[in-house]
């Protein structure tokens, strides 16, 4: 026991001295970067003092449900809006959770990722979100991910290159979206940014707030797209 303590002790120590953070380690996300450093030298000592015995253990976590997602029904002969599959930027496709340590630093948790791929989701939710806007006229139009019996229509594209946890106990979501009418001229476009507090420190807490951070996200889409739909 005397000897796990030294290793211990001498860990915390060297962590201490250390500015940058092993990507081997799980981190919580806390309110501020002091706390977030004093975190991860507490997490660092707990897998010291666990030793080979006992091997560091994650999670897998899908995106919370969002509510009051009922679908509408409108005529088969409605106007036609596809929405595509969200795009991803390269690091997110790994299907680990990430978070950014610093204003440079993102780094992919080892033991900590996504139950389900996390475009496909963020894509279903989106759907979700659109097809129960009452928003006019976006309420009338069909919404699918997938073009319907040939129907030309309205195309929406999400581009994401932020959805990750921040040191300052923030989750980001950043990006951009494009709406084309059925001949591919630009309806309209726009910026997506959203931040949104974590209200616990964790990996849990990491994606309840993106979940949050995107039901927001799909509530302004749905709004602005309603805005920029042509009435048909």
């Amino acid at each position: 026991m005397g000897t796990a303590m030294k290793t211990v002790i001498g860990a915390m120590l060297m962590t201490r001295r250390r500015t940058a953070t092993s990507s081997a380690l799980v981190p919580s996300l806390a309110r501020s970067k002091s706390r977030a450093s004093n975190l991860l030298i507490g997490l660092l000592a707990m897998t010291t003092l666990a030793g080979c015995a006992t091997a560091p253990t994650g999670g897998a976590y899908l995106l919370p449900q969002t509510s009051d997602t009922a679908s509408r029904s409108v005529p088969r002969d409605a106007p036609l809006l596809e929405v595509m599959p969200v795009k991803l930027a390269s690091y997110l496709e790994g299907g680990s959770l990430v978070y950014q340590t610093d204003d440079i630093t993102l780094v992919q948790a080892s033991q900590n990722h996504w139950a389900d791929d996390l475009q496909a989701m963020l894509t279903r939710q989106l759907l979700e979100q659109l097809k129960a806007s009452p928003a006019i006229p976006l309420s009338s139009y069909r919404i699918a991910d997938t073009r319907l019996s040939g129907l030309e229509g309205a195309r929406l594209s999400v581009s994401l290159d932020r959805f990750i946890g921040r040191h300052d106990g923030q989750s980001v979501i950043t990006g951009r979206w494009r709406l084309r009418d059925s001949d591919g001229s630009v309806l309209d476009e726009g910026d997506i940014q959203t931040l949104t507090p974590l209200a616990d420190d964790g990996y849990p807490a990491l994606v309840k707030s993106l979940g949050e951070g995107w039901n927001v996200v799909g509530d302004q889409l749905a709004r602005e797209i309603a805005e920029a739909l042509p009435a048909r």
